[in-house]
């Protein structure tokens, strides 16, 4: 692949160098690492973001409603109905795709207890705003900050703002598994650490198959390495069922802790060529009229995705326009979604509920590839491929 959408950036390298070189105790040093940057005093090493945000629902005892923003994947939604309460949808800004602060207060009913914000694509939420309206009704902040490790709302990083922030060790931490809960509850914080005690841990078997693959794409703009990646790990026609969250809560493993130590160390070099690429994508895709939502905080942004969201685009058919130039895009959601997430997003398709921006969005938004070592040229020639199929001539 060419243009693979994502890299990992581990290397035999940095495999070597985190097992055999890296300084002693990575677990107390990503715990300080998440504590400077959320200003929270509590850290728990979880083996997922998904697994972090299900002990906050489950330590907190959350029953009710949750506000939410539709514009994600299952994993952000899971928890919240796993552990026995229930989302309820807040529509989208058009600016910038995030949660409408406008339309907060019209979902907020007896039965609200919670907001989890979802700083969509690395794009922090108006969290000022956002705060002001959880105090004036007593609800829980809940920052899920998977898609935002290394972005700020004014001057402040996303994760130090709500009561809890849950965080990837994956996507632009470059680990392969791991998650982060950060809080000054230090009631929340033992009721998870028990609870995380009492969990199976990952098999080696599992460990050393994410390694591979994560080695393998890395190495995937070389032919062998694409070749092996997609012969190793992306067999078609293969797609597994779902999995409940109960079966996949494990304790994040020492290996998992002490490679994300190590890669979490390159993250400041990789989100600033990052932030170069993405506002180089950003440029030329306003300058073409291709991208729409232009009122993004690019100053502050991490760059974790880069989405492009625009009235003519089909998604469907995108992704399988680019594949075949070996550009390889995404549409929002995971290919996985829970038989009740499912129900939720096919009951609001059909009746909107109020969400003519989610709707309206939904289709017309792709994420386009975001590689550290991309070039100028790159950027161009996959801007180009995305003008010629919307007609775009300037």
């Amino acid at each position: 692949m060419k243009y693979p959408y994502s890299s990992p950036n581990l290397t035999l390298i940095d495999l070597v160098h985190s097992l055999f070189f890296s300084k002693s105790n990575a677990e107390q040093r990503l715990k300080t690492y998440f504590s400077k940057l959320t200003g929270k005093k509590y850290i728990l090493l979880t083996n997922s973001c998904r697994t972090a945000l299900y002990l906050v629902y489950k330590t907190a005892n959350i029953k009710g409603e949750v506000l939410t923003s539709p514009l994600t994947c299952s994993v952000a939604i899971d928890p919240i109905l796993e552990a026995g309460a229930k989302p309820i949808y807040v529509d989208v800004s058009l600016g910038d795709l995030n949660i409408d602060v406008t339309d907060i207060e019209h979902r907020i009913t007896s039965m609200t207890k919670a907001i989890q914000v979802i700083h969509f694509g690395g794009n922090s939420c108006k969290m000022d705003i956002i705060l002001e309206i959880a105090r004036k009704y007593g609800l829980l902040v809940i920052e899920d900050c998977a898609q935002s490790l290394g972005a700020k709302y004014k001057s402040n990083y996303t994760g130090s703002f709500g009561d809890v922030a849950c965080f990837s060790l994956i996507k632009n931490a470059y680990g392969i598994g791991g998650g982060v809960l950060a809080t000054n509850d230090e009631n929340m914080y033992n009721e998870a650490h028990a609870l995380v005690n009492g969990f199976g841990r990952v098999s080696s078997s599992l460990l050393f198959y994410r390694t591979l693959r994560a080695i393998f794409e890395t190495k995937r703009r070389t032919l062998i390495g694409n070749f092996l990646y997609l012969s190793l790990f992306k067999l078609k026609g293969k797609r597994k069922s779902y999995k409940t969250i109960h079966s996949q809560l494990k304790q994040i493993s020492t290996f998992e802790i002490k490679l994300s130590g190590h890669q979490i160390n390159k993250t400041p070099k990789l989100h600033y060529k990052r932030k170069l690429l993405g506002k180089e994508y950003y440029n030329q895709l306003v300058y073409s009229g291709v991208l729409i939502n232009n009122k993004f905080d690019f100053k502050n942004s991490s760059f974790t995705k880069m989405f492009v969201f625009n009235p003519k685009i089909n998604s469907v058919n995108f992704i399988n326009y680019f594949r075949e130039k070996g550009i390889e895009v995404m549409h929002l959601e995971a290919k996985q979604r829970s038989p009740v997430q499912s129900m939720l997003v096919d009951e609001v398709h059909s009746n909107q509920k109020g969400l003519k921006n989610y709707i309206s969005v939904h289709n017309s938004l792709i994420s386009i590839p975001l590689i550290e070592n991309f070039t100028l040229k790159d950027i161009k020639y996959i801007v180009e491929e995305i003008k010629t199929i919307l007609c775009i001539k300037k």
